[in-house]
Order: C-alpha cells, then structure tokens, then sequence
C-alpha cells in the first residue's frame, strides 16, 4: 500500500427522522388490519394476509433505515492493496457488505436525489446502495470495474470524504501501474 494512503473510517449515521413516519404508518396499518380482521370473519384471512405483510415491510424498513448505520473505510489488504471497505452496523454487530480494490474506481460522481432517478446507470454493473437514509438528500457513486465485473456503489457521505477517495485513488492506481511494471 502506497505511504500516502492512511488508513480511516468514516461513520454515516441514518436520518431515522426520515423513515420513522413511514415506521409509524405502516405498523398503525397492521395493528389496524389485525383488529378488522377479528371483526369480519369472512375475510379475515385475506386481511391477517395483509397485515401480516404490512408489519414484515415495517420490520424491513426500520432494520435497513433506522436501526443501520454504515462505516466506510480505507484498509490494507493481505496483498498489500489498498482496500475500499463497506460494513454495516447494527447495534453492536458489524457485518462487511463489500470491498473494492481503490485501483479499480473508476469515478465518484456526486447526485442529488432528483439527479440519480434521472441518472441511468450501468445494468450490466453489480448495483449496492450503502446509503443509510431512506432519501438522502446528496448520494456519491462509486463506479468500479473488478475481475471483470462492474460496480456501481451508492454511499452517502460529504464533499471532503469525496476529495480524499479520489486522491488515494490515484495514489492507488499509481502503485499498481509500478507494480505492472516491476513484471
């Protein structure tokens, strides 16, 4: 790994104030269909179906919006790479969903949120959002190419988290080129 990469974390929290009423409303809807359903007994299992369905999209989106936090982090791999780290953090345990090699950025392209439903992205490309918010306000994408296979990874973070990415980057890519020459 090149001296000029030091090794850090960065920590997004969630915006839980954003996905908290959707919490809200679809657990008051399942509770609300639990109890309709005791009271029409023709088609109450149609609507425990329903409830049932309501409160799993409930559980769903607070695990993923409110209960999740990711860490993005720059590491030493066991082959002295540099290594783009994404780990999921719930309560005490931490999960890591990804790593990219940095030599293989290929760009971070900043969107807002009406940008990147415009945006059309790479279907032939591996497609992970890392965002923790349920709508950011401001995205960065990651876009990689890996063994063959193209990424495309959504994380929220700011401009200075950006900036410093794209250095080690190129710090990154510099010290493969020297590797594929030393060959």
């Amino acid at each position: 790994m090149n001296e000029k990469i030091v090794e850090f974390s960065y920590r997004r929290l969630a915006e839980k104030k954003r996905a908290f009423p959707l919490f809200i409303t679809l657990m008051t809807v399942s509770f609300a269909l639990a109890i309709v359903s005791m009271f029409i007994p023709k088609y109450s299992g149609v609507v425990s179906l329903v409830a049932m369905g309501t409160i799993t999209a409930a559980t769903l989106v607070y695990v993923r919006y409110i209960a999740s936090d990711y860490t993005y982090s720059v590491r030493e791999g066991s082959d002295g790479r540099a290594y783009l780290l994404f780990t999921k953090i719930i309560g005490k345990r931490q999960s890591m969903m990804a790593n990219i090699p940095l030599y293989s950025v290929k760009s971070i392209e900043r969107f807002t949120k009406s940008e990147l439903k415009q945006q059309k992205i790479d279907r032939g490309a591996c497609k992970y959002n890392f965002a923790p918010s349920l709508t950011p306000d401001v995205v960065y994408v990651i876009k990689a190419e890996a063994n063959s296979v193209k990424y495309n990874v959504i994380i929220e973070g700011t401009e200075e988290l950006r900036a410093r990415l794209l250095e080690y980057v190129s710090y990154a890519r510099l010290d493969e080129m020297e590797k594929a020459d030393e060959e």
